[in-house]
């Protein structure tokens, strides 16, 4: 059963490759992506990037200059067509990235074939995948009630999030709420990873309890409700992105679980301003349920 499960997941993702083969000149979307890989897209950035090693946009990086290397060979065909069938906009931007990446630009490289071979093989193989965990981490499977948080949707840099959370809280203790307070969460909705700083969303949530409102200006959001993959990361936050690869790839594909059509979120379990960062301990809870069992609610 784990076996074809992973096998699944696997297949799932080398449909979107092959797709993104034939799309190097266009930048599909993450829903288009998604729904070809027919994984949710709560959960289908950070499972291709388990399975592969790369994000998708990575994937069309090298695919395009894998195909630029091929398209090179052919010395009478300008760079600039080159550039313009790869999917860069000019001849310039396509230097820049092809040298960034290579060390070489087109038009020396065409001059150097052994070293044209060698970054075609090179960019031409799919990423190994990321590295495995020295030792396995502590995964539970746990059953979490729903409980009512009050969100704000932070979009920009990780490194704003601080700002986010203290917006939210001000609020909070203008309207009474901080003495209900019971927990902080986030919703990290895209992988910082692979997307453009300044399109990065986050949700930003407090739990103070089910009868607090958000008065109009935040949102109420619903968390929990079903079982969830929990293992716990200790230190700076910018180590979670490695936990969620292990729960997505490695412990994910050896167990007996699927996902769930649900976000996964943070349990931040002490206040970032009253301890230091290698003390900071935050909950990673990713919905599962077990295959072939009865879906969770």
């Amino acid at each position: 059963m784990k076996s074809s499960t992973q096998q699944s997941y696997h297949e799932r993702i080398a449909r979107v490759v092959g797709f993104l083969s034939k799309q190097v000149n266009n930048n599909p979307s993450l829903e288009t992506l998604a729904d070809i890989a027919a994984i949710s897209p709560f959960h289908f950035h950070r499972m291709y990037r388990a399975l592969t090693g790369e994000t998708p946009s990575s994937t069309v990086r090298r695919l395009r200059l894998a195909k630029a290397c091929v398209l090179l060979r052919d010395t009478r065909k300008p760079v600039t067509e080159i550039a313009f069938e790869v999917g860069y906009d000019s001849s310039q931007s396509f230097a820049k990235a092809f040298r960034a990446a290579t060390g070489f630009t087109p038009t020396a490289i065409r001059k150097d074939l052994l070293s044209l071979n060698r970054v075609l093989q090179e960019f031409g193989k799919p990423a190994d995948g990321p590295a495995r965990a020295s030792r396995d981490l502590e995964v539970k499977v746990v059953s979490v009630d729903p409980f009512k948080v009050i969100a704000s949707r932070h979009v920009g840099p990780h490194k704003g999030l601080f700002k986010a959370y203290g917006e939210l809280f001000h609020w909070a203790e203008k309207s009474g709420l901080v003495e209900r307070f019971r927990g902080i969460y986030g919703i990290p909705i895209d992988d910082p990873r692979d997307v453009p700083d300044g399109e990065c969303r986050f949700d930003c949530c407090f739990d103070f309890g089910p009868d607090a409102g958000a008065d109009g200006r935040f949102r109420e959001d619903i968390l929990g409700g079903g079982t969830f993959a929990v293992t716990r990361h200790n230190g700076p936050y910018e180590g979670l992105e490695d936990k969620y690869d292990y729960l997505y790839g490695a412990w994910l594909s050896g167990s007996a679980y699927t996902l769930r059509d649900q976000p996964a979120f943070n349990n931040y379990l002490n206040d970032p301003d009253s301890a230091p960062a290698e003390k900071w301990e935050t909950d990673i809870y990713v919905p599962v349920e077990r295959i072939g069992g009865s879906r969770s609610r």
